[in-house]
């Protein structure tokens, strides 16, 4: 199978918006409390500040959107500890009738990739707990739980 990783073009918002809304609506089940559900995850600013600012990539199979992937790069620069430059995962969604297939491991490498041309330090991203397949994926991928956060409704 050959997985294509390119930078999407505007006409390709409402597909990528329906694959967001796969996962979005993970979150809403697995979080109510935080997520509401909505008709459009990614507004189409956000989507074209994304593209300029090259901080999304999409995943294609037979020219097919079979996934994306959202990140920002950020420098860390706090004198008690060492210099990083960290990318930062925002999202990253793979069409459900394509996961398994390595889709979020090119994105993933593809991204990876990136970081390095740019000078990044290490990468970072948060997952929901629920998210096993998620986090397996991380985990194969070479991703290792550095902090754990806490949440608690009062």
């Amino acid at each position: 199978m050959n997985i294509t990783i390119e930078l999407p073009k505007l006409d390709e918002f409402r597909k990528v918006n329906k694959l967001a809304k796969q996962v979005h609506e993970l979150h809403v089940n697995w979080r109510p409390d935080l997520f509401l559900s909505v008709d459009e995850v990614i507004s189409k600013e956000n989507f074209e500040e994304m593209i300029k600012a090259e901080e999304i990539f999409i995943a294609k199979i037979q020219d097919e959107i079979a996934g994306y992937i959202t990140f920002n790069i950020k420098e860390k620069n706090n004198p008690s500890m060492r210099y990083r430059k960290q990318l930062q995962i925002e999202a990253i969604c793979v069409d459900e009738k394509a996961r398994g297939k390595g889709i979020g491991t090119a994105l993933l490498e593809y991204v990876k990739k990136h970081g390095k041309e740019n000078g990044c330090t290490d990468m970072y991203l948060t997952v929901n707990e629920e998210n096993e397949q998620a986090r397996k994926v991380y985990e194969k991928f070479g991703f290792k739980i550095k902090s754990i956060a806490y949440s608690m409704q009062i």
